[in-house]
This record gives structure tokens, C-alpha cells and sequence, in this order.
């Protein structure tokens, strides 16, 4: 309990210098969540090649609006939603010119990996079952519209809870609960025009 009161009093130091115009301590904050940044970003964006470059463009959002972080959320969740909005403003761009990367797959391989993730068997899934699905999984992100991907990223790839989500995103715990749902049910039904070739 110490040691995490020590990192909050070390991190709310960093905080309050990178305020006041030292690059150095901000440096420090970037550092200490980066990785969470970086997974984050590689969840909603999914194209691996344009995550590093997204991470730096929100750093440096980050440290030019850190003046105005009030400690009123955690710095995480602060830096979350300037990450997410970013990625957002992103997708929102690149909708119309969605990368399918499953696309150069045979057909019939497409039709494998849709009835695996439409119908998975009962405890009988292989590596390479797991990978196929991973794969379709990330071809529906992809065509999902952002609102969808964003909500699905946070519960589903991160694992976040829907107090956490709320917190994130700024909306209620049982507003998440809905979008979710209806993001869910969007992704399935996706799934199917996605097995009628539309």
C-alpha cells in the first residue's frame, strides 16, 4: 500500500510539472503508460503498421492539453479518452477505405473461419482455430463503424468493466450496457452479410 501511495505522489508530481512546461516529466508519464496506450490504440485501429505514429501523435495531444487536467479522473482514464477520440477521429476518416486483409484468403478458407466463429464447438478449438478467429474478429472490427469498435475493443480485447468503460467514455454504466449489446448484435448480423457476399 506504500509503494502505491509512493507511485501516486510520484506520478501527481510529474503531472504537476508537465503543467507547469517540463518536457522531462511528461516524458516520465509517457513511459509509464505507453504500453496501455499502445495496446489501446492497436485494438481499435488494427493496422500495426500506423499504431507507433498514432501513440506519438497522442502523446504529443496529451502533453499539449495537459494544462488542463483537473486530477478529477485518473490520469489513465484521461489519457484513454484523448486516445480514443484520436483513434476515433481516425476511423472516422478511413471508413471509407476499410482494409479487408482477409480478403486475399480463398473463399472457401472465408467460409471456414465464419462458420468457426458462428458456430465454435464445444472446447474443441485448436491454435489454429484460435488464430482464424482472432482473424475474423479483427476483419469485423474493421468494418464495424467506430462507436461499435471502440465499445467492443474496450469490453472484448481489453477486458474492461462497464464502470470502467463509463468512466472512459464519459456515459453511464447502463448506457455502455446498451451500446454494447446493440454493438454485439450489429457485429452478428454483419457476420451474416459478411457469409452472403454483401
Amino acid at each position: 500500500m506504500e509503494h502505491r501511495n509512493t507511485e501516486i505522489a510520484q506520478e501527481g508530481e510529474w503531472i504537476r510539472r508537465s503543467q507547469n512546461g517540463h518536457p522531462e516529466a511528461f516524458g516520465q508519464l509517457a513511459e509509464r503508460y505507453q504500453r496501455r496506450i499502445f495496446a489501446l490504440v492497436y485494438h481499435l485501429i488494427r493496422r500495426p503498421a500506423e499504431v507507433e505514429d498514432m501513440v506519438q501523435e497522442i502523446f504529443i495531444k496529451a502533453f499539449a492539453a495537459v494544462r488542463s487536467y483537473s486530477f478529477q479522473a485518473s490520469f489513465g482514464t484521461w489519457l484513454s479518452r484523448i486516445a480514443i477520440n484520436h483513434c476515433y477521429d481516425y476511423l472516422r476518416r478511413q471508413r471509407a477505405s476499410r482494409v479487408t486483409y482477409y480478403a486475399d484468403m480463398p473463399e472457401e478458407r472465408q467460409r471456414q473461419l465464419e462458420n468457426r466463429f458462428e458456430r465454435p464447438g464445444p472446447g474443441e478449438s485448436t491454435h489454429e482455430d484460435q488464430i482464424a478467429a482472432r482473424e475474423l474478429v479483427g476483419k469485423l472490427l474493421e468494418r464495424a463503424a467506430p462507436n461499435d469498435r471502440i465499445i467492443l475493443s474496450l469490453k472484448e480485447l481489453d477486458g474492461l468493466s462497464m464502470e470502467e468503460i463509463g468512466d472512459t467514455l464519459r456515459i453511464k454504466p447502463a448506457n455502455v450496457k446498451v451500446r454494447l449489446h446493440r454493438a454485439r448484435k450489429r457485429m452478428l448480423e454483419d457476420l451474416k452479410r459478411l457469409r452472403e457476399g454483401k
